[in-house]
């Protein structure tokens, strides 16, 4: 009986993936073709990466290797489902490092080449890519997504196919919510876990973060910055203008090439452009050493969240300076200028963020290929993409 119910779970399934439910969907190739108020009724109650400023920025300076694409799902004329999708081309040496690649035979990364439909953002880390009515169905929402997703895909045929789509990035609750996808031959593959730091309420200097660390963890923090202090480094809020963007940039890109896994690289001009959208939502802080800019970090307000965001070093000043550690702290200064109570830190450098306060969550994407013996082997190249496990620290000192 068992295998008869798999069977008739199995046509059950292809005749969910086959039938389309009964909502109207408007698609477009940008923003700017959007409804205003149809978009931005759902985007408000989302994130700040799914707004219309967020995404005109990206539009104006879109990695070489990416385009948007935007739908709208209708109910009675009222919108219910906002989703935002990159169409990226990728590379599999842009995945995985030659020396973590376990066995995948290099003729085959290096000849994988992709065109992935991806919901969400490659240049942003997060549940950027749908934004939900919220008096609809968890389950019924991302089933419009997985047929908002499948129409998206048919009709790139005319400029080149996609076969793979990817749903990024997901924590809990939405994973047990889109665990329907499951239904729709998405799999689950873990990423990263995303490290955050919760400040609560009532922080409202540098200070007042550190009175709530042991003395250890406080300690190595003030001798960070003593140390950059006494070797002529200055931290500064930078407001950005052309000149300004090009340095960043080059720093930034100093970082993208030391990266294992390059999906889109931001061009010149990307900075300058969120910070004309986002306004009061964006910051950046520099470090200068003799009128030197050798690092910088910009940091997004997501509602209460402080994103981090890009960061940029000369590693020629890090390799002697705690560079990158002081930039962490200037991430927690800018949560601290824009009133957050969360720092979202992503998912690199695990153990400095941890030695901050920081806490792992776990995160995931959901996966699927047109082709399903493809399917499997590409799930077998994106389990390669490393991930790692956060240590454990006690930095933050218990309440009273």
């Amino acid at each position: 009986m068992k295998v008869i119910d798999k069977v008739k779970d199995k046509l059950k399934r292809h005749q969910e993936r086959h039938t389309a439910l009964s909502y109207k969907l408007l698609f477009s190739d940008s923003i700017n073709f959007i409804k205003k108020e149809d978009w931005n009724g759902i985007a408000c109650e989302s994130s700040i990466f799914l707004s219309r400023d967020y995404l005109q920025a990206i539009e104006s300076a879109s990695p070489d290797n990416t385009s948007q694409r935007y739908a709208i799902a209708y109910d009675n004329n009222k919108p219910v489902v906002i989703v935002s999708c990159q169409v990226a081309n990728i590379a599999g040496d842009t995945l995985v490092e030659a020396k973590k690649r376990k066995g995948l035979k290099d003729k085959f990364v290096k000849g994988y080449q992709e065109r992935v439909l991806v919901c969400g953002n490659l240049v942003s880390s997060g549940l950027h890519g749908v934004g939900f009515a919220k008096d609809l169905d968890p389950q019924t929402a991302w089933r419009i997504v997985a047929e908002i997703l499948y129409k998206i895909r048919r009709s790139e045929r005319l400029v080149g196919k996609i076969d793979f789509v990817l749903i990024k990035d997901i924590k809990q609750p939405n994973l047990l919510d889109s665990s329907v996808l499951e239904r729709f031959s998405y799999r689950k593959i873990q990423t990263d876990p995303d490290m955050v730091l919760d400040l609560g309420e009532g922080i409202n200097e540098f200070s007042d973060y550190l009175a709530l660390l042991t003395s250890k963890y406080r300690s190595r923090i003030n001798k960070i910055i003593k140390k950059l202090d006494s070797g002529n480094f200055i931290c500064e809020k930078l407001t950005l203008d052309a000149n300004l963007d090009e340095q960043i940039h080059a720093l930034y890109l100093q970082v993208e090439n030391k990266s294992a896994t390059r999906l889109a690289t931001l061009p010149k001009g990307y900075f300058l452009a969120l910070q004309e959208s986002l306004i009061e939502n964006f910051s950046c802080y520099g470090i200068k050493h003799e009128d030197k800019l050798v690092g910088f970090v910009t940091t997004i307000k997501d509602k209460t969240d402080a994103v981090a965001y890009y960061v940029g070093i000369d590693y020629t000043y890090n390799d002697k300076n705690p560079i990158y550690f002081r930039l962490l702290q200037l991430v927690i200064q800018s949560a601290i200028d824009m009133n957050c109570q969360k720092v979202i830190f992503g998912r690199t450098a695990l153990e400095p963020k941890a030695s901050l306060g920081a806490k792992p969550i776990d995160t995931f994407v959901w996966a699927r290929h047109r082709v399903p013996i493809v399917n499997f082997v590409i799930r077998k190249l994106f389990r390669n993409i490393p991930y790692g496990i956060a240590p454990e620290r006690k930095v933050i000192k218990k309440p009273l």
